[in-house]
């Protein structure tokens, strides 16, 4: 009986065998048949909705960048602020070096704060990035680690912050997103963080992503309770517009904000506006006073808490 089950096993194997193989050969050639594009990575999914946004832009008190090309892979940066409101007068010395796979940034201010930033492109697939943020002031230092690969129609990250083998404790993150057709893409994150080692919580994010000719829509549920959709539309070369609306939709607590941006390119001067439902307004102008000079003025007004921020600033580059 053992000789004949052997058999039965012999002939089953290399059937069960070819039905995978024959499976996973008609699911490739079904793909590649479709032609579907990268869908992007998961964590530019509202990218071009960001870029029509303030967020990284407004300043308060007086700014001055100054910019000294040393090489056409070496640049060196100077920024100076005073005046603000919000923060002491500071200086900030920055590096960067791009290379034909490797990208390098650091920077470094008064209070000895320091960041760095390192990417490095194994193949047209694969880069790897390296994040730290050491600071003075205790759990405010950073380590992220994070692996990037694009397939034809796919992406895949992973990604970790602060790991701690020794503690057990970190952040880890590992996110997926698939093109289903020529312009609609799923994905799916999954974010497993233990802050201790005593204590752990694990909860998941589903998204959307629908590109058109000149504009996409994205739509991203959260398992927390966070509901978050955006729309980017080009309207043409020089004016593009931003929505975005987040839900929260807690236990505890429930409140909704929509966010909408606008970025107007003229032949010497850049308009940026943004205004949510909070009663916050913001805009940055800048004039380009020459191709290597720009003056910079900013505004912020807060209707709800009553309060207004102002800024002016140049960039220089040399």
């Amino acid at each position: 009986m053992a000789g004949l089950g052997e058999k039965v096993l012999s002939k089953s194997t290399p059937s069960t065998s070819w039905s995978l193989s024959s499976l996973l050969n008609g699911i490739t050639e079904y793909k590649e048949k479709l032609n579907l594009p990268n869908p992007g990575t998961f964590e530019g999914l509202h990218r071009e909705v960001k870029a029509t946004f303030l967020t990284n832009q407004l300043f308060d008190g007086g700014r001055a960048d100054l910019t000294r090309v040393l090489s056409p892979n070496l640049q060196v940066t100077h920024s100076f602020t005073m005046g603000s409101a919000l923060a002491p007068p500071m200086y900030n010395f920055g590096a960067a070096y791009i290379g034909t796979k490797s990208f390098l940034h650091g920077t470094i201010d008064t209070d000895g704060t320091l960041s760095a930033r390192m990417n490095y492109v194994w193949n047209a697939k694969n880069v790897t990035k390296i994040q730290a943020h050491i600071t003075s002031v205790p759990g405010h230092s950073m380590l992220q680690l994070e692996q990037d690969y694009q397939g034809s129609d796919y992406s895949i990250n992973y990604k970790t912050i602060n790991p701690s083998p020794v503690e057990n404790t970190g952040i880890y993150i590992l996110s997926y997103i698939q093109s289903v057709t020529q312009k609609l893409a799923l994905g799916v994150e999954t974010v497993y963080q233990k802050p201790t080692p005593d204590s752990e919580e694990c909860f998941k994010s589903l998204v959307a992503k629908y590109s058109g000719k000149n504009y996409i829509a994205t739509l991203q549920w959260q398992e927390i309770g966070t509901i978050q959709a955006s729309y980017f539309q080009k309207i043409n070369e020089k004016v593009e517009f931003g929505t975005e609306l987040q839900i929260l939709v807690g236990k505890e607590r429930r409140d909704a904000l929509c966010t909408v941006g606008g970025k107007f390119d003229f032949r010497t001067s850049t308009l940026r506006g943004q205004v949510d439902t909070s009663g916050r307004v913001c805009v940055v102008i800048e004039q380009k006073i020459t191709p290597a000079l720009s003056f910079l003025i900013t505004g912020d007004i807060e209707h709800m808490k009553n309060t207004s921020r102002f800024g002016v600033g140049i960039q220089l580059e040399a």
